[in-house]
């Protein structure tokens, strides 16, 4: 009988730390379809389209004209809405960094599906789908700023009030690294890679340093965080590795 008590504490432990370590991105896509009047617009076809991996996400809009798609990669999308009696629309070169909920309402005007408007955006609105406070280093940030070690965690302390904490050792036992900031101590910290804790949760710290070629962005919350990051009050990181595209790149290297 004990054996059994041991057994069944053991695996609630390792799905209970399974659990805390999926710490999934919320990127997300979402937006209202009306017409010129400004009246919702149900079952309106949606089609987002990655530009660089033309990866397909597809969703019908519901009764109070609303889409959304949940978890869809970081890039620049094109959005595309048909519903018949109505001309076709595009948006195109809408930005999702990562962790973010991106909207983009759109408005379709009377006519044929044949026919097509195109609209190419610009500067990201406010943001009005979730109230973190962050920052967004994208992939020209970690390819080009200047780093000590290519350690494209250290790019988190070009962000306002947050520093390397003083456990931060290359040569520890075990080695690691952890931030501070938002006013809380570095045990309050919490690191990701892809959506996957990456942290020794015994010492706050990661040992993980992900070459820096292979991050696309990061992500520097400071304060007013979603349920998932609940069990941390400081600096969340998260980071997100390149994806592949249909152009031919690489890098050189003279070590």
């Amino acid at each position: 009988m004990s054996r059994l008590i041991a057994t069944g504490i053991c695996l609630a432990t390792f799905f209970a730390d399974a659990a805390h370590a999926q710490l999934a991105t919320t990127t997300s896509l979402v937006g209202t379809v009306t017409d010129s009047s400004g009246k919702l617009i149900p079952g309106a076809k949606v089609t987002a389209t990655e530009t660089r991996t033309l990866d397909k996400y597809a969703a019908t809009t519901n009764g109070q004209g609303n889409y959304t798609f949940e978890f869809v990669r970081v890039g620049v999308y094109n959005i595309t809405v048909e519903q018949s009696g109505f001309q076709r629309v595009t948006e195109t070169g809408i930005v999702v960094d990562i962790n973010q909920t991106v909207r983009t309402d759109i408005t379709l005007r009377a006519g044929a599906v044949s026919q097509s408007v195109t609209v190419e955006a610009t500067v990201a609105a406010i943001k009005t789908d979730d109230a973190a406070v962050s920052e967004i280093l994208g992939m020209r940030s970690v390819a080009e700023l200047p780093l000590n070690g290519r350690d494209a965690m250290s790019l988190a302390t070009t962000t306002a009030g947050v520093f390397q904490g003083t456990k931060s050792s290359a040569t520890g036992t075990p080695p690691g690294e952890d931030f501070n900031g938002a006013g809380t101590r570095e045990i309050q910290n919490e690191m990701s890679l892809d959506g996957i804790s990456i942290m020794n949760n015994l010492i706050t710290t990661t040992p993980v340093q992900p070459f820096v070629d292979s991050i696309q962005e990061l992500e520097i919350q400071t304060g007013t965080y979603s349920a998932q990051y609940g069990a941390y009050l400081g600096v969340h990181i998260n980071m997100i590795t390149k994806s592949g595209t249909n152009r031919l790149h690489g890098a050189l290297s003279n070590s």
